[in-house]
C-alpha cells in the first residue's frame, strides 16, 4: 500500500513535489480509505491538469524510479538509470534527482525509501522500517560512497557492499545475496506498484494475463466488465495460434547458429480474439449470435479489454496500480465504474489502490471523493516549473460544485485559453 512520493529535480518539476495518499483529518467517504499493517491509505487518486503541465511527468517520475530499481542486479557499468533532471535552470540541470517511497509492505511494516541519483550514479539511498512510531535504519548510503548501519544490521549488511557498484541499489544487491531485512520493502517495489504511461506497455502485460494458467478467470472478469459497462459483448473467446512468419520479416528475428547454419524459427504464437454479440431482430427476438475480431470493436472497447485484467490482478493482490490517461477513449461513465471498484469494499477486499490522471471532470465530485484524493498539476509559464498540490488545499465548502469551479479555474491547473471562456 502505496502511502506518499516524492520526487525533486526530475523533468518539470524543479522542486520537491509531494503526493501523499495518507488521509487527511476529512471525515467524508469513509469508504474511500482502505488500511493495512494499522496504517491508512485513500484508495484513488485522480489527478487534473491542463495538457503540458506535467502530470505525466510526474508518472514518469515514479516509473523511472521503480524501473532502475528493478533492473539495478542486470545493469552493467556503463548502463545509465534513464533520470532527467529538471533542465531550464543551471541550478538544477547539472544536478541529481531525489525520489522517495513510503509504503506499506507485505510484512505489514511501513518503509521509507529513497535514493538520490544521475543518469549514471546512485549519490545517496536509505531505507527506513517502521515497527512502532519511531523509524529503524535499516542501511544509508552517503555520496562520498560509505555505508551506515545500525548494530543490528552491520555484521549482515556491510559485507555485501563490496558487490555494489556506483549505478546499482544496494536494497537490491542486499537482497540478491538473501539479506531479510531488505526483502519486503524491495519485494513491494518490485511487485507491489505498476504504472502504466505507455499503452503498449499495458497491453504487454494485459496480454499476458490472458495467456497464463489463470487466463479463463481473467477472461470471465473481463466479460462481467464489458456487461457492466454497458458493453453489449456477451461472450470473449481468446485463442493462443501458431501462424506463418512473415518471409519479409525473417532477416530480422534472431536465431541459433548449429554447425555453421543459421537455424530460424519459422512460425510464431499470435493471439486471437473474438468477441460475440447476441443481437434479436426488430421485435426483440429470435436471438442471433454474432463474432467480431476484436479490432474491429471500437478503440474504447479495446481498451477496456487491455484494462481489465490489470484492473483484476490488482483488486485480487492488493496492489497499487498507476494509469496515465485513464479516460483515452473511454466514457466519463466507464472511468467512474472502474473508480468505484475501488471505491467498493465489496470488490476491492485486499486494499488495492488507484492512482489516474484523466481530463474527465464528470468525476470533480465531493459526492465521489474527498478533498485530499484530488490532485492538480500547475505549469508556471514564465520558469516552466510544475506544481503539484492536492484540493484540500483550497477552502472547499461541502457540497461545493468543484467541477464548475475548477474549470473557471479557482483552483488553477487550467490552461489560459486565449480570445474566449471555457464556460
Amino acid at each position: 500500500m502505496l502511502l506518499q512520493f516524492s520526487v525533486e529535480n526530475y523533468m518539470s518539476f524543479k522542486e520537491k513535489a509531494i503526493l501523499s495518499l495518507e488521509p487527511s483529518k476529512d471525515r467524508e467517504h469513509p469508504e474511500n480509505i482502505g488500511e493495512k499493517g494499522g496504517l491508512k491509505a485513500v484508495n484513488v487518486i485522480a489527478t487534473y491538469g491542463a495538457n503540458a503541465s506535467g502530470k505525466t511527468n510526474f508518472f514518469k517520475a515514479i516509473t523511472v524510479a521503480l524501473n532502475a530499481i528493478r533492473s539495478s542486479n542486470t545493469r552493467q557499468v556503463n548502463d545509465t538509470l534513464g533520470i532527467v533532471p529538471f533542465k531550464f535552470s543551471p541550478e538544477t540541470k547539472n544536478e541529481p534527482s531525489k525520489f522517495e517511497f513510503r509504503f506499506v509492505a507485505a510484512d505489514h511494516k511501513k518503509y521509507v525509501y529513497g535514493f538520490t541519483a544521475d543518469n549514471r550514479i546512485i549519490y545517496e539511498e536509505y531505507l527506513y522500517r517502521f515497527s512502532s512510531s519511531r523509524a529503524t535504519k535499516i542501511f544509508e548510503r552517503r555520496s562520498n560512497g560509505t555505508y551506515l548501519f545500525t548494530a543490528r544490521e552491520k555484521n549482515v549488511l556491510q559485507p555485501l557492499t563490496q558487490w555494489n557498484t556506483p549505478n546499482k541499489f544496494f536494497i537490491a544487491t542486499a537482497t540478491m545475496w538473501n539479506a531479510q531485512s531488505t526483502k519486503a520493502p524491495l519485494e513491494w517495489l518490485s511487485g507491489g506498484i505498476d504504472t502504466y504511461t505507455d499503452l503498449s506497455i499495458l497491453t504487454q502485460d494485459a496480454v499476458k494475463k490472458y495467456q497464463g494458467d489463470e487466463s479463463r478467470e481473467y477472461i470471465q472478469f473481463t466479460e462481467k466488465v464489458m456487461g457492466e459497462a454497458d458493453i453489449n459483448i456477451s461472450k470473449i473467446d481468446v485463442q493462443l495460434k501458431k501462424v506463418p512468419i512473415n518471409p519479409n520479416l525473417m532477416p530480422l528475428i534472431p536465431g541459433l547458429i548449429i554447425n555453421g547454419q543459421l537455424i530460424q524459427p519459422q512460425e510464431q504464437t499470435q493471439l486471437e480474439v473474438k468477441t460475440y454479440h447476441d443481437v434479436t431482430d426488430k421485435n426483440g427476438e429470435n436471438k442471433t449470435r454474432y463474432s467480431l475480431q476484436l479490432g474491429e470493436e471500437s478503440v474504447g472497447t479495446q481498451i477496456l479489454f487491455t484494462f481489465s485484467p490489470l484492473l483484476k490482478k490488482a483488486l485480487d493482490d492488493g496492489k497499487t496500480i498507476m494509469i496515465d490517461e485513464i479516460d483515452k477513449s473511454l466514457h466519463p461513465a466507464v472511468v467512474k465504474y472502474i473508480v468505484n471498484m475501488f471505491r467498493d469494499k465489496g470488490i476491492n477486499k485486499s486494499g488495492a489502490q488507484l492512482i489516474i490522471t484523466t481530463h474527465s471532470t464528470s468525476l470533480l465530485s465531493l459526492s465521489t471523493f474527498r478533498r485530499d484524493q484530488i490532485y492538480l498539476v500547475d505549469k508556471d509559464r514564465n520558469t516552466a516549473e510544475s506544481k503539484l498540490y492536492a484540493l484540500d488545499e483550497y477552502p472547499v465548502r461541502k457540497g461545493e460544485n468543484i467541477e464548475k469551479g475548477y474549470l473557471l479555474g479557482r483552483y488553477g491547473a487550467v490552461p489560459n485559453i486565449q480570445g474566449g471562456d471555457i464556460l
